[in-house]
């Protein structure tokens, strides 16, 4: 979640998240491949996110962990369904 820290805190340039975004859908970096499957295991099963980590770097506003990480799919992924939890 290293890279959602870096690119969608508050304190980030205005347009990382929409580098972010362009970043994922290139899909020829391996780091990028190794966060599309993390936030894949991240949307499946949330617990396995240390508690508030993730809240305390992005300090999101969705209202939980599992909303943000389900809208940052839909944003990243958009052609992809979001996974399911278990």
């Amino acid at each position: 979640m290293r890279i959602a820290g870096t690119y969608c805190r508050p304190e980030a340039d205005e347009d990382a998240y929409d580098d972010l975004k362009t970043l994922a859908r290139r899909g020829d970096r391996q780091e990028m491949a190794d966060f599309k499957i993390d936030l894949r295991k991240a949307i499946v099963d949330p617990s396995e996110l240390p508690e508030w980590e993730l809240y305390r770097e992005v300090q999101f506003d969705d209202g939980s962990t599992e909303k943000f990480l389900r809208r940052l799919w839909r944003d990243l992924y958009p052609d992809e369904p979001v996974p399911e939890q278990r």
